[in-house]
């Protein structure tokens, strides 16, 4: 196990998780992910690497969320 935060929040995951792993288990009912946008330690990391970037001790995952309104 690893310690990484997301969103401030610290959380132990597996070894050799992804990105794509901890949106499943922060958002465990969507299925697609579109309107997220991902940084791990203040770099965006693009949508079509998530499936194979592996998180670090002590990453810092920053999700953000698009949202609309008026």
């Amino acid at each position: 196990m690893i310690t990484i935060k997301v969103n401030d929040a610290s959380m132990s995951i597996q070894i050799g998780s992804t990105i794509l792993s901890i949106l499943q288990i922060q958002f465990p009912d969507k299925k697609e992910f579109n309107g997220i946008a991902v940084a791990v330690n203040e770099v965006v990391i693009p949508k079509k690497q998530w499936h194979t970037y592996q998180l670090q001790e002590h990453d810092n995952i920053l999700i953000i969320i698009a949202a609309q309104g008026g």
